[in-house]
């Protein structure tokens, strides 16, 4: 078919569908992206999901990303239809046909930009420049691409000599047949087996956030705890366990690591944990284990870097779009609807309730144990008795206590002066929150007996660090090194030792107490050393279950790090702990000495009376000192957390890493 010159200047489509039409091209685009991205969720996506979840993941993944499509084509879009009341040199006498190949090729840009361009920095800070520069090259390709093909194209269909089938229907069908390609290729995937013996252990890593040491029965506390009590009493006590930083994402990184927080330089949540520390997750991975983590809240999600190791990872807090925070359209409509609104009004987006932590916990158990008989890695993170405190069903709760509103307060955080009666109802309601907590661990722990789970498997239950309800001055957070912050719950149990579910107990394995000074960084080779596989070397870790046959030998004292308030940048604390002292250095070069023995509330400083106590806990801090130079290093380096973390982490309570501003 000729084409006539004439034909441009008066096509048969007219002008006015200019909008629309481009925007539907848009989407069609979009949904083309998220068709292979669809794909590309299904090779590496590890989420126990049947057919049907799948399913439900691609649609919502391809409706996502068309909708990205259709508003980053808006503009152009637009532009096109008003170029002609433009002056010239903003494009105005432009021919239709033009028109329209401008506005398609800026919307393939904008979509090709908000998907690769910020994996592209991804890639250039963590010094893959030269990938990261191939990927704006790709960028460019394809935007080149678009405009030379639309305009010949463009001009075919101006005229009626376009295919039979329109552009966005060819597109959107190939975006969906895709998506459909990839519920029907959907497999979990799997580490090759190796290195696995025929005693290796089910791992079991329960962390409770911020639940204080206190606020456990076998502690001596009144608050009613009897899952956490039992396994305890058939297990392993420790009774003067810390956490080696008060902290929740530095203090899950020690335990998965071993090492102490300055060393791996992870000091604060909105920090990245280094691929280069390697995890107690890598180790048994390694080894052949399944490994799945599931976690309740935004502190300690997947970008931290705590996934390393972990074949699911399942960070997801929506309620029913399983698996879709992991996919890249998820990654930048989250950060534009926390720019645009405030993430506390989304709490489901920050934190999720344990019972559906656990509910998924125990799905992938059961699906990892029917898929073939390979000991697995669970790890269970319960975040309940972190504030926000709040009323729980089927827990009694005084009236006071039931009419306040924590999040309303933690709004107006820092500087909220707590009124008696707010200070004893959320003392209430945290001594509530505890309970409903061990609550979730029985569900957990029942239900890993009703699959055999735990027949051969080491189970370590731990808070992540504790809470101050007033002590010090310091009002329902986890500011500073006090011992009431520092001081954490720890039990440890093998099946070996029996004692639960109707099994002997064996005297000789377990019921045990130990009054060793001992700290979450414990916990990487307590896991590796229950279950048979190599522990890690070079770490500040010790494997606890050595304590039954006498040949682990724990440090008299510990280094301790923290911070004053609710940024680091409001003061950094280094200090040492042993079992009867404890020494604390300001950042301002304030010192502070307390005798734990005759002072446990930690109330009189004594440093000026203990010089050489003093000396001896100021050289012990070289280590904390260090760490702190590194991170000063990471932060003119400009690592660490965005603008949207900060606002996440703030709307937790937060006002970490290095975010600036009120909580």
């Amino acid at each position: 078919m000729m084409l006539d010159p004439a034909d441009f200047e008066n096509p048969p489509v007219p002008a006015a569908r200019m909008v629309p039409f481009l925007c539907l091209i848009g989407a069609a685009n979009g949904a083309l992206v998220g068709g292979l991205e669809c794909l590309a969720l299904a090779q590496r996506l590890s989420l126990p999901m049947t057919r049907p979840e799948m399913l439900q993941l691609s649609v919502s993944v391809i409706a996502m990303d068309a909708l990205v499509g259709l508003v980053a084509a808006f503009p152009a879009a637009l532009w096109a239809k008003m170029v002609e009341h433009l002056p010239r040199w903003l494009g105005g006498r432009l021919g239709l046909a033009r028109r329209y190949q401008v506005a398609y090729t800026l919307g393939v840009l904008t979509l090709c930009t908000v998907f690769l361009v910020p994996l592209a920095r991804e890639l250039w800070l963590t010094e893959r420049r030269s990938v990261a520069v191939g990927m704006v090259f790709l960028v460019l390709l394809v935007d080149v691409t678009a405009w030379f093909n639309s305009g010949y194209f463009f001009r075919r269909w101006l005229v009626g000599a376009g295919p039979a089938l329109g552009y966005r229907t060819v597109i959107t069908a190939l975006g969906v047949g895709l998506g459909l390609v990839a519920v029907a290729t959907q497999e979990p995937r799997r580490v090759e087996q190796s290195l696995l013996g025929t005693d290796n252990s089910n791992v079991v890593l329960v962390t409770i956030d911020t639940l204080r040491r206190d606020h456990v029965g076998i502690y001596g506390s009144l608050v009613s705890t009897p899952t956490v009590d039992a396994l305890g009493r058939a297990g392993l006590i420790f009774d003067d366990a810390l956490t080696t930083i008060p902290e929740t994402l530095p203090s899950h990184a020690a335990m998965l690591t071993g090492n102490q927080p300055a060393r791996i330089r992870v000091l604060s949540n909105g920090d990245r944990l280094s691929s280069g520390f390697l995890t107690v997750t890598e180790q048994l991975e390694a080894a052949g284990y399944r490994t799945g983590a599931f976690v309740s809240s935004f502190a300690v999600d997947g970008v931290t870097g705590l996934d390393q190791g972990f074949q699911v990872y399942d960070d997801d807090f929506f309620p029913s779009l399983r698996g879709i925070s992991s996919s890249r359209v998820a990654r930048v409509a989250l950060p534009l609807l926390m720019r645009f609104a405030d993430p506390a009004d989304f709490p489901f987006l920050l934190e999720r309730g344990s019972p559906e932590t656990v509910r998924r916990a125990l799905a992938w158990v059961g699906e990892a144990k029917s898929a073939d008989a390979r000991p697995s890695f669970l790890w269970v993170h319960l975040f309940d008795p972190h504030a926000p405190y709040e009323p729980r069903d089927g827990f009694p709760v005084s009236a006071e206590a039931m009419a306040i509103d924590h999040r309303a307060i933690l709004a107006q955080e820092p500087g909220y002066l707590y009124k008696p009666e707010e200070i004893t109802g959320l003392q209430e309601l945290y001594r509530q929150e505890c309970a409903y907590a061990d609550t979730q661990v029985k569900a957990l722990l029942d239900g890993l007996t009703e699959r055999g789970f735990l027949d051969r498997a080491v189970v370590v239950v731990v808070g992540d660090h504790g809470e101050s309800l007033g002590q010090h001055n310091t009002y329902f957070n986890h500011h500073g090194v006090y011992d009431d912050v520092l001081r954490v719950p720890l039990v440890v149990w093998d099946s070996r030792m029996g004692g639960l579910n109707g099994k002997a107990a064996d005297p000789e394995r377990g019921g045990k107490r130990f009054d060793h000074t001992v700290t979450t960084a414990d916990v990487a080779n307590t896991l590796l050393g229950g279950s048979g596989v190599s522990v890690l070397t070079g770490t500040q870790s010790s494997n606890l279950l050595g304590f039954v046959s006498g040949d682990v030998n724990t440090a008299s004292s510990v280094a301790i790090q923290g911070r004053d308030g609710a940024a680091l940048a409001e003061g950094q604390l280094c200090g040492v702990r042993s079992p009867n002292a404890k020494y604390i250095r300001k950042q301002d070069g304030t010192e502070l000495f307390f005798d734990l023995v005759n002072d446990p509330q930690e109330l009189e400083n004594i440093a000026a009376r203990e010089p050489e106590g003093t000396a001896r806990g100021r050289a012990g801090t070289v280590i904390c000192a260090a760490g702190l130079v590194g991170r000063a290093a990471l932060d003119q380096a400009g690592a660490g957390p965005n603008d949207d973390d900060c606002a996440r982490l703030k709307a937790l309570g937060y006002a970490d890493g290095r975010c600036s501003g009120p909580p």
